[in-house]
């Protein structure tokens, strides 16, 4: 019997040993701060083409005050019009937590092309986390007030780009 339970300790350390190995090696961004690193991820992920005013216009040369703060043009599709959130308001409002769950859970559910929420929901906490205290260091929300969504059907009152495609009759001939 004694041996049978060293066996089980021995199998359940090493099955603990792999684990929290395979935890530690989770793929995320390394930086000198977590603040760095969330810098870096809101580049590389296109981020800002959305949520930040003339980013993609000034080939990423805005000032910081317009850093994350949202975008007042829509994006139109079947789920109704969405525009860009100022995230610097969601970073104030809600708690790091709060905003690992919406990135992975694409906000529960609720969440609206074209907002890539299935490539957020593969991102590492670690590197959610870096996205969050970066956005969180940019300091108070600032901008422009950001409309909210409308459902499928209704006229939004701002400007949207309008995704609808359209398929022609000459591309659909083989």
């Amino acid at each position: 019997m004694h041996r049978g339970a060293l066996t089980a300790c021995v199998a359940v350390c090493v099955a603990s040993a792999f684990s929290t190995t395979a935890r530690a090696q989770a793929p995320h961004v390394t930086a000198a701060t977590p603040e760095q690193a969330g810098a870096y991820l809101l580049i590389v992920g296109n981020c800002h083409d959305c949520h930040t005013p003339n980013w993609t216009e000034s080939g990423g040369k805005t000032s910081k005050d317009s850093l994350m703060t949202g975008r007042a043009l829509g994006f139109k599709g079947p789920w109704g019009v969405d525009y860009s959130k100022n995230l610097r308001v969601i970073a104030d409002r809600e708690g790091e937590d709060h905003w690992v769950n919406t990135l992975k859970t694409a906000d529960d559910g609720d969440g609206h092309l074209p907002m890539p929420w299935h490539n957020t929901a593969l991102m590492s906490d670690e590197d959610l986390r870096a996205m969050w205290k970066y956005v969180k260091s940019l300091g108070p929300a600032q901008g422009e007030r950001i409309p909210r969504s409308v459902r499928p059907g209704k006229e939004p009152a701002g400007q949207y780009l309008d995704l609808k495609v359209v398929v022609s009759d000459s591309a659909k001939k083989p």
